[in-house]
């Protein structure tokens, strides 16, 4: 997944790029200097969400010129976002599970990853439903019902899914802080990074997913959505901030 989102062209393939470096930084050094791996893993988070940010921007996203790609809080609220819509459109319980896959054996679109889900088997043949493109909303889910995903993604900006957003955003400001700063009785000091990979790199992982789910293809509607939420929760924490 990392070097397919590093072989993208333009911003955000270098930043997905930088993401993959700085995760190999983080994992040679998270013995010798603990309080760097750290602080590379969180940069890793954040330069993946940078490349879902310019996605978004070059497949011309209704206001995703407001993203604040300066701003930590912006890009350190993706991953925690993304968590919360995965909880909300996840398929119910008992349906067929979705499965994400690059088509090897088609050496032009090898490098878009896809999404599909096993429907049937026939005379040993495994049949597959894959969506093109991959996150344009669909009127019924995996259990034949019908789903209003756009509400769904929309209920995410909820009080609940904006504290839980903030505190994230927050806690990763401070773990941060921790890793360069000396405090009135110690320096900075990380017994062992590698819980701190695991969750930052997994992060990471994440955000490059989404990433390459929409830098291939034109505007699709679960992206524009899920933007509009992301942009209500952040409007609403820099409120609370001033």
């Amino acid at each position: 997944m990392l070097g397919k989102a590093s072989k993208t062209r333009g911003y955000g393939g270098y930043a997905a790029a930088s993401c993959r470096r700085h995760l190999e930084r983080a994992w040679e050094l998270r013995e010798r200097m603990p309080e760097v791996s750290v602080f590379l893993a969180i940069t890793a988070e954040e330069e993946a969400a940078t490349a879902i940010f310019h996605a978004l921007r070059k497949r011309k996203y209704d206001h995703a010129d407001k993203l604040k790609g300066w701003d930590h809080r912006y890009k350190a609220g993706v991953y925690p976002f993304l968590r919360l819509i995965g909880d909300v459109l996840s398929p119910p319980e008992g349906s067929l599970p979705l499965t994400l896959y690059f088509d090897e054996e088609d050496k032009a679109k090898a490098d878009i990853l896809r999404i599909r889900m096993p429907i049937s088997v026939k005379d040993g043949l495994q049949f597959y439903l894959i969506p093109e493109p991959p996150l344009g909303l669909v009127s019924t889910g995996p259990d034949g019902k019908v789903r209003d995903y756009a509400k769904e993604v929309r209920s995410v900006a909820s009080e609940k899914g904006i504290e839980s957003i903030y505190k994230y955003i927050k806690g990763l400001a401070n773990e941060r802080n921790k890793m360069l700063y000396a405090t009135d009785s110690s320096l900075p000091k990380v017994e062992d990074a590698s819980a701190a990979y695991k969750r930052h790199s997994g992060a990471a992982l994440l955000n490059l997913i989404i990433y390459l789910l929409i830098e291939p293809h034109k505007k699709q509607s679960l992206p524009q959505e899920a933007l509009d939420a992301y942009l209500r929760i952040l409007n609403r924490i820099e409120e609370n901030e001033t």
